[in-house]
Formats: C-alpha cells, structure tokens, sequence
C-alpha cells in the first residue's frame, strides 16, 4: 500500500519526514520514553491533476462533504505515517511487573490524513489503525536504542500490555490569526485544535503557537513530535529560500479514555483527565530540508503522581 501511495506522488512538492522522541534527552528514561514516527506528504492535489493515480484528488472529491474539504482556492494533499511508540516504568532494571508504576506497553501503527489548507485555514481528518503486544517491536527498538547510547538494558519486556488491535478517527483545525514582517524579521500566532477517538486514546485538545524567525516555514503548527500527528507538514517548504526559526506553544488536552489505564488495571497508573503542556524549540530550513528540535513537557498524566513528562523531539524533513 506505501509503494501505491508513493506513486501518486512523483513530484517535487511531496516531502518525508523522519521524528525521534526520546526522554533521554531531558535527562529522564520512564514513562512514554520513545516514539518514532517516518511520515510522508503527498503532492498537491491542485497542482497536479493530471497523473494517473491521484489519491490525493481522489480523496479530496470523494470526501468533499466532509466541511473545509474541497473548497475552491484550498490546496489538498493525503499524508500516511509509520509510527512506533513506547511506555516503560522508571526502574527498567527489574524483571516482574511493578503494579506501583505503569506497565510496559509498546505500539506499532499506520496513520493517514487528509489535509486542506489556505494561507490562513488547515483542516485535517484521518484514521489510525495499530496493534500493541510483542508484534509492535518496540522491545526490540527500545533495546537497540539503549545499546547504542550505553543507557541500562530494559529487563520487563516480557509483562508487556497486549496483543491488541487498536484503530480509531481524528480531526484537526489550524487558524493563523497573526502574522507580522513580510521582510526581515518575522512573528505569527497560531492556535489550533483536534480531537481523537479510538480505543487506544480519546481525547481534545488545543494550543497556542508563537514563532519567530528568518523566511519563516509555510507550515501551520511547529508541533514536530512523533507523538503527534502530521499537522506540522503540509506547507512546510513551500517557501522559497533559506531561513530559520523559533518557536514555543502552550497546549492542553483531555483525555475521555486511555487504553494503559483500561488495560493495565492492576497498575497503579491512573490518567489524570486534563493535562497542560510547553514546548519549546527551533529550526532551519532550507528550500529542500528543514531539521528541527523541539523540547517538550507536561503536567502529570496521573493523579497520584505529580512528575510531569517530558521529552525532546528531533525532526528532520526532505522534500523529494
């Protein structure tokens, strides 16, 4: 299926985006401690309506009754992500399950959405379908990782969380309110929104963006994360030029369901239902590249805990 999607998109305008979550460089290792996401961008489907399979094209006209999508004067383009991530307790060292802390849980999943977009306006929606368990691989990422940065050797794998099918919808909605310095320094705001159903987290959530910087990205939300979606690509190099930017959000998300909290029952963990975030970062780009690094925290996600989490994120984007 990723080679039918990659033919669709011959053109220069389609980019990859490689993110790498790790907690260890915040100087911590627990809790959700890796997370890898390898996503692509198609072309755009305006600009391109002549090629032979344009998935793009065909799904903007096929789910124009969805609202924002298919308006005239709006680009529209199709992103699919190969996402692995991972939850561990704090003492990794220990072989039986430790019932005080969280389990270990690792997941393995194919995300795709369609998104469309103005200079002021991008809307998202998508489909996430997975598995947890063994099958996800991230026992096996998360002990390759640990060699190669000489960090303790994770011991717990075996009580993982899982087999299980996970699957579920998203919605996301971008609006740049403000933007400043056509030439020479510039600064903008944007806010943004989304909600997630499935049965592995259903949740809203909302934030503010700041950015400033030299022949700023064409991009909507710095939020570069492999925890999150794709709403930081569409846009991204469509600027010409080189530049440079900095960047920092605030962010604040409920969350309705945790598929941890559901199926870890006998762990202590409970999810605490409202989180608040910051993310702090910056980047460079160039006409065909753009690497990012972003440093990323929250308040507790449980209630009997006060730890906040907290994670730095490395991106780096090519256009093909």
């Amino acid at each position: 299926m990723l080679a039918l999607f990659l033919l669709s998109a011959p053109t220069p305008a389609s980019l990859l985006n490689i993110a790498w979550d790790n907690d260890l460089l915040t100087g911590e290792d627990k809790g959700y401690t890796n997370g890898v996401r390898i996503s692509y961008l198609s072309n755009v489907a305006e600009r391109h309506d002549t090629c032979r399979l344009c998935l793009p094209r065909r799904a903007r006209d096929s789910f124009g009754w969805l609202p924002g999508i298919g308006d005239p004067g709006r680009d529209h383009a199709l992103s699919m992500s190969l996402i692995q991530l991972m939850v561990t307790p704090e003492d990794i060292e220990a072989d039986a399950p430790q019932f005080d802390d969280i389990p270990y849980v690792g997941l393995a999943a194919i995300e795709t959405t369609l998104f469309s977009w103005d200079r002021q306006h991008l809307v998202g929606y998508g489909l996430m379908v997975g598995h947890t368990g063994p099958d996800s691989g991230a026992q096996r990422s998360q002990e390759w990782v640990h060699k190669v940065t000489g960090s303790t050797d994770p011991k717990g794998w075996d009580n993982q969380l899982g087999p299980d099918v996970v699957g579920g919808v998203h919605a996301l909605y971008a609006n740049r309110f403000y933007a400043s310095g056509a030439n020479g320094l510039q600064s903008e705001f944007v806010w943004s929104a989304g909600t997630r159903l499935s049965n592995f987290i259903t949740s809203a959530e909302t934030g503010l963006f700041w950015r400033m910087g030299h022949n700023l990205p064409g991009n909507f939300v710095p939020q570069y994360a492999g925890l999150s979606s794709t709403i930081g690509m569409p846009g991204l190099l469509d600027i010409p030029g080189r530049g440079w930017s900095i960047f920092a959000g605030l962010l604040g998300e409920g969350i309705a369901y945790n598929y941890i909290e559901d199926r870890g029952s006998d762990y202590a963990f409970r999810q605490r239902h409202f989180v608040g975030g910051l993310s702090l970062g910056g980047s460079l780009h160039t006409e065909g590249f753009q690497f990012a690094l972003t440093l990323r925290a929250t308040s507790s996600q449980q209630e009997t805990n006060k730890d906040p989490m907290s994670f730095g994120t490395l991106s780096f984007t090519w256009r093909l």
